[in-house]
């Protein structure tokens, strides 16, 4: 992986960092991302930032309470972020108690009740599972889904812009722009489902910097909100879009509130 570390603080703030510029989750704290993504270091004032995440930090918090591990150990952050086997290690009931608290006061129960009784689909804290659930079952709009009360097409670009996407490099130009082809989601009378394999322009640049260098055709990569965020494995790929298709599950598994 190109200039990264195994550092989950540091994968957390690569994948945190667009959504925080364009104000739509975290504290004003934009600069400590940044700098931490840049020269790879994480630091007092990054782990600081990251924990004031309302969206995310309690749900690393709560994989790293399940399995005996730090918030932001690589494979917690990870597991939340893309997706591995610490996900198949989370007791369905706790997690449905850890919702069922911490949200108790923003979603109607019988929201959260339905979305743990969608079976045979899994529910577990993973980036995806929110971005396609909170809007479709639950009844509620994130931030960065304000406006979004129209057409399917624009709910469904949103949330294809708010999950965690992957892609393939097709080229690159010295402005740090990545031409990416990827399966975009869509949604069609509520329900979700992934399009045919698209192009999209990817940016990796901000203020002619990085946090990825010698990216070429043929790499994979995680980006959200159309920012590069972290070179991906197969096996991460492949992880990636294991999560996101069950998550996409849940989510048309349960009726929509009216």
């Amino acid at each position: 992986m190109s200039s990264q570390k195994k550092d989950g603080a540091i994968l957390s703030a690569r994948h945190s960092f667009m959504p925080n510029r364009l104000g739509y989750c975290g504290p004003d704290e934009n600069e400590v991302l940044l700098e931490a993504c840049l020269t790879n270091k994480r630091s007092k004032q990054l782990l600081q930032a990251l924990e004031a995440f309302k969206g995310a930090q309690p749900y690393l918090k709560f994989i790293g309470q399940s399995v005996g591990l730090d918030p932001f150990d690589y494979q917690v952050v990870e597991a939340y972020w893309i997706g591995n086997h610490l996900l198949d290690n989370i007791p369905r009931t706790g997690f449905y108690e850890h919702l069922r608290e911490r949200l108790a006061r923003k979603f109607p129960k019988e929201h959260i009740k339905s979305l743990f009784e969608s079976r045979p689909f899994a529910t577990f804290p993973h980036h995806a599972l929110h971005v396609f659930n909170a809007f479709s079952t639950m009844g509620t709009v994130p931030d960065a889904f304000a406006n979004a009360t129209g057409p399917d097409d624009q709910v469904g670009e949103l949330m294809d812009k708010c999950r965690i996407s992957w892609g393939r490099i097709l080229s690159t130009d010295k402005d740090g722009n990545l031409m990416v082809e990827y399966e975009p989601i869509i949604r069609r009378e509520g329900i979700l489902a992934f399009g045919k394999p698209t192009r999209t322009k990817v940016i990796s640049q901000i203020n002619g910097s990085s946090f990825m260098h010698d990216l070429k055709p043929g790499d994979w990569l995680s980006f959200h909100w159309g920012f590069a965020c972290s070179t991906l494995t197969a096996v991460q790929v492949a992880n990636l879009k294991k999560y996101t298709c069950m998550d996409m599950g849940v989510a048309n598994a349960v009726p929509v509130p009216q």
